[in-house]
Parts: C-alpha cells; sequence; structure tokens
C-alpha cells in the first residue's frame, strides 16, 4: 500500500448561500426564526463540481447523491432533474424519490437490514441495482428474486479495512459496513462472488466501498483500490472470464467548515491516476460512481436564528439563539464546527471570550465556534447566520422541549423564495405524539 506523505493548498473559503442582509430580516419577519435556506443554485454547481474532479477518468464518471444527508423534497428534485444517481438505503428514503420524480434505473439500493421483504418490495418497484454486504442479505436477495421472476444487477459492498483519516472512518477491521475480501466464513467477497457468479437469479456488476465522511488525506482511496484489483485479479484465476462494469467509491469528499480541506480535483487527480492504471491492468472498460451526501448539499443551507439574550460576566460573553443542537445534532455529537455571523457583523473592542449558546436546557447545547465565525457585535434581536449545515442537520430535527420542525425555504435559482417545508405548529407535535388519543386514562 501507499505510504506517503500528502499536502494540499488550502482551499479558498467561500460563504453560501450568499443571501441580501435585509432579505433574511425579511424572511424573519414573514415566517419567523429559526429558518432554513436551501440554495438551488449551490446544490447544482456542487455536483458539477465533484464530477468535474474526476475529469480526467478514462470512462464514464456517475455523481451518486447519499439521501441520508437531506432527504428535503427540494433537494431531491434538484439532484433528479440533473440526472444524478442516488444512493437509497431504506424503503422510506425509496418513497421520497419516487414521489419526487425520480427513475428507478438512477437508484443505487444499499441496505444494511437486507431482509426479504425489503429486497422484494424494491423489485416489485423497479430497482435494479443493488449492492450487497452480506452473505446472509445475498441469499435474501436470491429468494427474492427468483419469487418475483426478476433478474437485479449486484455490486458486492467491500471493507477495504485500510487506514484512513477521516472524522467519521467507515473502514477498519470488523467494521459494521460490507465485508472482507477473503476469510474463513460466508462473509467474504470471495464467497458472495462465487455465489452471485452461480446464481442463475443475479447479474454481476462490480463492487462498491465507503471508507468515510470528512476525508482529509486522500491516499486511502489508492490504498482501497489497490487492495480490490489485486483480489479481482486472483479471483479471474478461477473465474476467467470475470469482468467489472462499475466501481463505487463511495464518498468522503470534505467539506471547509473552516479549517482548509482538500478540494474535489485535488482528490481526483489522485485518485483518477490509480483508477487508470486499473483501467488498463484489468482491460475492462468500467463506469466510475462516486457518492456524496455531506459534500453536495452541506453548503447549500443556512440556518437563520436570533439572539434573543445576552449576558457578561468575568471576561464571558453569553450568546443565546432561539436555535439548539436539536436542529444541528451533530454539534453536540461530533462537536461539529459551523461557521456563524452575526447579522449584520460589526467588529467591537469588547475583548469578551464568546460563549454560543442555544436555547435547551441542557449542558451540551453549546455551539463549537468555527475559526470562521464572526460573532462581534451581537445584540438582542439581530440574526446570527450558521453556514453550511444542508447535511445531516434537518434530517436530525428532534421534537426535544417540544420543539417545534421550522420552516425551509428554497432559493430557486432565479433568486426566488419558496417555501420547500412549512414550520410545524405546536398542535401538530401534539397530535402526532398521540395528544389526540384516548388512551382513557
Amino acid at each position: 500500500m501507499v505510504e506517503v506523505a500528502y499536502h494540499y493548498l488550502p482551499k479558498i473559503e467561500v460563504s453560501t448561500p450568499i443571501i441580501d442582509q435585509q432579505v433574511l430580516y425579511d424572511l424573519a419577519t414573514k415566517y419567523g426564526t429559526p429558518y432554513f435556506i436551501i440554495d438551488e443554485a449551490t446544490l447544482r454547481s456542487k455536483l458539477r463540481e465533484l464530477k468535474d474532479g474526476f475529469k480526467d477518468f478514462f470512462n464514464p464518471v456517475r455523481i451518486a447523491f447519499s439521501m441520508k444527508a437531506n432527504f428535503n423534497p427540494s433537494v431531491i428534485k434538484a439532484f433528479v432533474s440533473e440526472d444524478a444517481l442516488f444512493d437509497v438505503t431504506s424503503i422510506g428514503e425509496l418513497f421520497f424519490y419516487l414521489n419526487c420524480g425520480g427513475a428507478t434505473e438512477n437508484v443505487i439500493y444499499t441496505s444494511v437490514t437486507e431482509t426479504k421483504e425489503e429486497f422484494c418490495e424494491v423489485l416489485e418497484k423497479g430497482v435494479r441495482l443493488i449492492v450487497i454486504g452480506s452473505f446472509n442479505g445475498l441469499l435474501n436477495l436470491i429468494d427474492a428474486a427468483s419469487e418475483k421472476r426478476i433478474i437485479p444487477s449486484v455490486m458486492i459492498r467491500v471493507n477495504p479495512e485500510v487506514g484512513v483519516k477521516a472524522e467519521v472512518r467507515a473502514s477498519y477491521r470488523y467494521g459494521k459496513f460490507g465485508v472482507p475480501f477473503n476469510g474463513h466464513t460466508t462473509d467474504s467477497a470471495s464467497n458472495l462472488l462465487r455465489k452471485i457468479i452461480n446464481s442463475k437469479n443475479l447479474i454481476f456488476e462490480g463492487f462498491h466501498f465507503h471508507l468515510g465522511s470528512q476525508i482529509e488525506n486522500p491516499i486511502c482511496f489508492v490504498n482501497a483500490l489497490e487492495k480490490l484489483e489485486t483480489f479481482i485479479l486472483k479471483m479471474r484465476k478461477e473465474f476467467p472470464d470475470l469482468h467489472i462494469k462499475i466501481i463505487d467509491i463511495g464518498g468522503g469528499t470534505p467539506v471547509s467548515y473552516g479549517t482548509p480541506v482538500p478540494s474535489p480535483s485535488e482528490i481526483g487527480s489522485i485518485v483518477t491516476k490509480k483508477l487508470n492504471s486499473m483501467v488498463q491492468n484489468l482491460g475492462d472498460q468500467f463506469t466510475l460512481i462516486v457518492e456524496s451526501g455531506r459534500f453536495l448539499s452541506a453548503e447549500a443551507s443556512i440556518l437563520v436564528s436570533k439572539i434573543i439574550n445576552l449576558k457578561v460576566y468575568e471576561g464571558h460573553k453569553f450568546i443565546f439563539v432561539d436555535a439548539g443542537y436539536h436542529l444541528l445534532l451533530d454539534a453536540a455529537l461530533l462537536r461539529q464546527e459551523y461557521p456563524q455571523e452575526v447579522v449584520p457583523y460589526v467588529e467591537d473592542t469588547e475583548n469578551l471570550k464568546i460563549n454560543l449558546a442555544g436555547r435547551l436546557c441542557d449542558t451540551y447545547d453549546i455551539f463549537p465556534l468555527s475559526p470562521a465565525s464572526k460573532l462581534s457585535g451581537a445584540e438582542l434581536g439581530k440574526l446570527i447566520i450558521f453556514r453550511n449545515v444542508g447535511a445531516y442537520s434537518i434530517v436530525f430535527n428532534m421534537p426535544f422541549h417540544c420543539q417545534t420542525k421550522p420552516p425551509i425555504l428554497f432559493r430557486k435559482t432565479n433568486g426566488e423564495f419558496v417555501l420547500a417545508r412549512k414550520g410545524e405548529t405546536i398542535e401538530e407535535l401534539f397530535e402526532e405524539e398521540g395528544g389526540n388519543i384516548n388512551t382513557g386514562v
């Protein structure tokens, strides 16, 4: 495996989306705070940027949006219109996708549960490309395919077990996802491959892996691909006609939250060299799939909140906003440093240590500050925006303290703001929690 130091140029900070301050206040008056804004133009530009990062690959490149990052219908529809692939992991996500006009031929179905009932429903709805990550799941898919008299295409999800420098690692020994290349049990890529090739109900397409989120060093992709290439060549001794149609390298393209990260072009230039050598060594003209949830959606969204309380003592200034980690859960779980900015921002000379606190009665409801945060000039009634919140925020909204879901606004490419999700009322939350059900108490 490649063991080299990797250095990248600092990514130029671009705060997106840029929205006029008066517009933010006007929207706050109309819809209240907090509220989210999703920017269509940013979604589309991120898709192009990620694909352009792999433009030197010899063969076709497809980008797949991982719906788990943000399943708001406005986001789904934007990527559907771009003919993107979709990484779908549940029946619920598939329902959202299909009801947003998505075509089943653009679905990569990657389940964790892999039950027969699930596969039967997926096949009935027209999905034909399925990723398998366990031997039991493979048996269930074979049974479902036989019962429905459908022959789906299959990819094997492997766990390359390579070192990954990332915020969240998904490749390591005894990991949850995928199977090792070889092993003494049925759950190995070699055993799954044999079963697929010998099955009359499946078509083998290729391999899939996912190394992690916020990957800082792309050499891990090279190491994973080297292990995959070695495995393919080994299996060709047993199956001389083995050909690879797809290699899916998963996600991991990082987003800057105020510190430098490698860009898609920097990552792509390194990974593409290895992929092109694989094309030559294997003799297969496989399609490359690059997945992303965070990179495609994070920078497209902001959360707008209002300063509702302040207190100063012993050199500290506490700023309280009407948001909390019930809207940005990764701030508590991963200590995610979302860049925050007072609107309007004014330089001050207070020389106080700033603490940004949410409205929840919980010790952990303190937002970590990003190196890009600008919190000077905080006053009661001013707005504070949280940037780069489009991934893994809206999907984690919680009703802690009986907090309702805030509205989501969608800024179209023509600049028009439309309501993408109405704000939830307390009455709706009460009913959702069973408040109107007569339990006889």
